[in-house]
């Protein structure tokens, strides 16, 4: 192995064991990019961790459960010192002595939660890389040094700390303005696309991450543009809110907009009301009504609640159909409103 690439491994916490292994079992490539994102030696158990943070070695436990791993079996050392670190600013840092253990526990979850799915486009950028490498006929020392050396921590901490600023502006006036105004009627959306898991079934890996891909643009694309935001997506569902003609104008651009890209019908359903927010989520009656009224939709329907179209009633740029009663799924018998047409010179 070329010397420059095994002294950073050693430097950085790997063991000649580590290495060695790395080599006949072919994940040098994983070992280098271990080494980047946690270097130091794994010197501390939990009990270990837990004295050094001064803090209860349950409640060590059960932070690292909601950071989205398992119990760590006792005595095993597998901490470095910045894991002591992060339990002393979990536990005892400075948003933690305002809040009780269980809303700390409930904010690293969600915190964690959405790190991961950050950590996981990181990490497929990565793994096609190697891959792409190793079919060229790249080696894996190379491909490892390659890794070393194009590493870019603080660049990486950099656009980390600029989005989640960015994001906590943004949803510091959106809840800000909840307690200044709070008879305000958030409006929520749900939209997905008719088809989609017969269609799936359908395509390859390759065809499948296209669709996929083309879907998900859209949505946050159209989303933004029209003022709103994506609370978040699931499978080929996507959930957005606002106010309600944001609401109503996404929906609209997310089915006229759809065909353009050779995507299936896109259905929506959307409602307008009294809401809960909570970890950058919402809940209910009015989240419950959006999303029956997304499963009743026909293919490239837009069905809206009767709150949500009271909402728009002076707005001549929409165009609705007249009311029909439907029968939701754990909701019973509501007046359900089409929108059919939303004029852009009034926009």
């Amino acid at each position: 192995m070329r010397s420059d690439l095994r002294r950073f491994l050693l430097d950085a916490g790997a063991s000649e064991d580590d290495i060695a292994r790395a080599q006949s079992e072919g994940w040098l490539p994983l070992l280098a990019l271990d080494r980047l994102v946690t270097p130091g030696r794994a010197a501390h158990d939990v009990a270990e961790v837990a004295t050094l943070a001064g803090a209860d070695e349950d409640r060590l436990r059960s932070l690292w459960r909601a950071v989205g791993f398992p119990d760590v079996p006792v005595g095993l050392r597998v901490f470095t010192d910045a894991d002591v670190e992060a339990a002393r600013l979990a536990l005892d840092g400075a948003f933690a002595r305002r809040a009780d253990f269980g809303t700390v526990l409930r904010h690293v979850r969600v915190i964690s939660s959405a790190m991961a799915r950050v950590a996981a486009v990181l990490a497929e950028n990565y793994g096609d890389t190697v891959r792409d490498l190793r079919a060229e006929g790249v080696d894996d020392e190379t491909i490892a040094w390659w890794i070393v050396e194009g590493f870019a921590a603080e660049e990486l901490t950099t656009l980390l700390v600029y989005t989640a600023r960015l994001q906590l502006r943004a949803a510091a006036w959106r809840r800000m303005s909840l307690d200044a105004a709070p008879d305000i009627a958030v409006a929520i959306g749900f939209a997905d696309l008719a088809g989609y898991t017969e269609l799936s079934a359908e395509l390859d890996p390759a065809r499948l991450t296209e669709f996929v891909d083309a879907w998900e643009e859209l949505a946050y694309d159209t989303v933004a543009r029209h003022g709103g935001r994506v609370v978040k997506t699931i499978g080929d569902e996507v959930m957005f809110a606002g106010l309600s003609a944001q609401v109503a104008r996404i929906a609209v651009a997310l089915r006229d907009e759809a065909g353009a890209l050779d995507l299936p019908a896109v259905r929506s359903g959307i409602a307008s009301g009294m809401v809960v927010a909570r970890d950058g989520d919402y809940y209910g009656p009015v989240v419950n009504l959006a999303s029956r009224l997304s499963e009743i939709a026909p293919p490239g329907g837009i069905y809206a609640s009767a709150s949500l179209r009271g909402d728009l009633a002076s707005d001549d740029s929409f165009s609705w159909s007249a009311a029909q009663t439907h029968s939701l799924r754990s909701i019973g018998p509501v007046p359900v409103y089409s929108l059919l047409t939303v004029s852009e010179t009034s926009a």
